[in-house]
């Protein structure tokens, strides 16, 4: 059965952003995938394995995995994309502060105790998770919001097991 969209809808662009942890949490990856309103995939970019070294933990303290998802997977991620989303949604309320940086609304889809899933924006942009809902094409309403994120991690423990992006040493 194919779903019909509306011409507004038709032209989305939406990207999606996630972070997955390997090897006991001492690896992380970061993933983007763009796609059009149906959620099929226009774009797709891994960051390289990023591995904090305990001084690193140390020195950054409880702002690490901030650091890690805004400027060591957001931002770079971000600026590698050939498409230009509507709209960033991601899994991971720390990457909210990407929209500091980028002039395109990002919402952390959260869920709510009764099993449902909400859009929240940043502070300050709390106007863009209203029309954030509003944007989500049809097939995004309800728990299908998710399965872009399940696609976007199984596709990073790939490219985790195929080592993508890393240096092969000699």
């Amino acid at each position: 059965m194919t779903e019909k969209l509306d011409k507004n809808e038709e032209q989305r662009v939406i990207c999606f952003i996630d972070l997955a942890n390997f090897e006991d949490g001492a690896a992380i990856r970061g993933g983007c995938m763009v796609t059009d309103a149906m959620t099929r995939p226009l774009e797709f970019w891994v960051s390289g394995v990023i591995r904090p070294s305990n001084i690193q933990k140390i020195l950054y303290g409880d702002t690490l995995h901030e650091y890690i998802c805004n400027d060591l997977v957001g931002v770079p991620l971000l600026s590698s994309l050939e498409s230009t989303p509507e709209l960033i949604l991601v899994r991971d309320a720390e990457f909210l502060n990407l929209r500091q940086r980028v002039d395109i609304p990002v919402l952390w889809v959260r869920a709510t105790v009764d099993g449902q899933y909400v859009l929240q924006a940043l502070p300050g942009f709390e106007n863009e998770a209203e029309s954030g809902r509003n944007m989500l094409p049809r097939r995004l309403r309800g728990r299908n919001i998710m399965e872009p994120f399940m696609r976007i991690r199984t596709a990073v423990e790939e490219a985790h097991q195929l080592n993508v992006g890393s240096e092969k040493k000699e």
